[in-house]
Order: structure tokens, then C-alpha cells, then sequence
């Protein structure tokens, strides 16, 4: 589970693909209620992108993917540091 992600009201469980079914029911049963349970892909490893450019232009590949209609979802390895993602937002 990645820390920033929890709170109070919502904890995201992290399990093998395979046992999704067998999670979520336990969470159910337990009296919890699930809004959603999905399958994601999580990189092993990650490609830093230290400046503002190399970022801009991944960021805006990852937004026209995103935006073409024949593209059902959108998964990517890099890591932006905040800094570069400030100088890339402002």
C-alpha cells in the first residue's frame, strides 16, 4: 500500500493479480464496501526524468494517448521529480 494514498475512509489493498476475486470478497464479507477493484500495472522499475523538457515531452506523449479514442489505458515507468514537475506546470 503507498502511504500518501491512505486515509481515513479509503485503504487501497495491493494483492496478486490472481487472488483480486478472493480480496475483494474477504473485504466484502468483512463489512467494508468495495467502490471499485481493478487490475493495474505497477513498474518494477523506474526511468527518472530529471528536466523540465525530457518531462514536457513525455508528459504530452502520455496526454495524446490518453485523448486518442482507440486507446483504452495508459501505463508508464518514468518518475518526475516535484521540482521538474513545477517548472514543467509553471
Amino acid at each position: 500500500m503507498l502511504l500518501q494514498e491512505w486515509n481515513r475512509s479509503c485503504v487501497p489493498p495491493w494483492s496478486e493479480a490472481e487472488l483480486l476475486h478472493k480480496v475483494r470478497s474477504a473485504i466484502e464479507e468483512a463489512g467494508m464496501t468495495v467502490d471499485s477493484s481493478d487490475l493495474t500495472m505497477i513498474p518494477q522499475n523506474t526511468i527518472p526524468l530529471g528536466d523540465a523538457e525530457s518531462a514536457k515531452k513525455v508528459l504530452r506523449l502520455v496526454d495524446q494517448l490518453e485523448d486518442n479514442d482507440d486507446v483504452q489505458d495508459v501505463y508508464a515507468n518514468f518518475d518526475i521529480p516535484e521540482r521538474v514537475l513545477e517548472a514543467v506546470a509553471g
